[in-house]
């Protein structure tokens, strides 16, 4: 299996943006703290969300192949299922339908840190600390606010059993934690 090292090499060998890296390293926070909260393995679920979206600058003009190109730099360095998930965060392209709690949790976990992020930068100060999850709930009800991000998967957190206020909890408490991380 991969070292935490080789996931950092890998990462800043394949995504050059800053933002991407901290969009993956905020889902990676997201996904660990949910592992957390539904008692499985913290480490592998951190691994998935430091390695979603690798592929990313070298697909975005091809969501077709975005997620495949991915499981072929991470076959033989990562166990099978976090290839899977991989996979199944982009079903509409790849055909990979998630059904594992695993992949239900980072197409949640995709969708809602961009959420609590477009949050945290609407505050006075644009820093997580100042975001509440009441904030946070209200902005994912507000369809005019960060249109671009998908509400319909935020709800997949409903697979895992979580409803979406403890959801969306739980990624806001998860994304402040490393808060310096993100510059936020």
């Amino acid at each position: 299996m991969i070292t935490g090292e080789e996931v950092v090499a890998l990462v800043e060998e394949n995504v050059k943006n800053k933002n991407l890296q901290k969009h993956m390293l905020a889902v990676a926070a997201i996904l660990k703290r949910l592992a957390r909260e539904l008692e499985v393995n913290e480490n592998e679920w951190e691994l998935l969300g430091l390695v979603h979206d690798v592929d990313y600058e070298k697909t975005q003009d091809r969501p077709e192949e975005h997620a495949l190109v991915s499981a072929e730099m991470l076959e033989g360095k990562v166990p099978d299922n976090i290839i899977r998930a991989v996979k199944s965060h982009n079903f509409e392209h790849t055909g990979v339908a998630p059904e594992k709690p695993m992949e239900h949790a980072l197409i949640a976990a995709d969708a809602a840190s961009g959420l609590v992020i477009a949050t945290a930068l609407v505050m006075p100060n644009r820093k997580l600390e100042e975001a509440r999850p009441e904030s946070v709930i209200k902005k994912f009800d507000d369809s005019s606010f960060a249109k671009n991000i998908d509400r319909d998967r935020i709800m997949y957190c409903k697979e895992l059993g979580i409803d979406r206020e403890k959801f969306l909890t739980i990624s806001l408490d998860a994304l402040q934690e490393i808060h310096q991380e993100l510059g936020l």
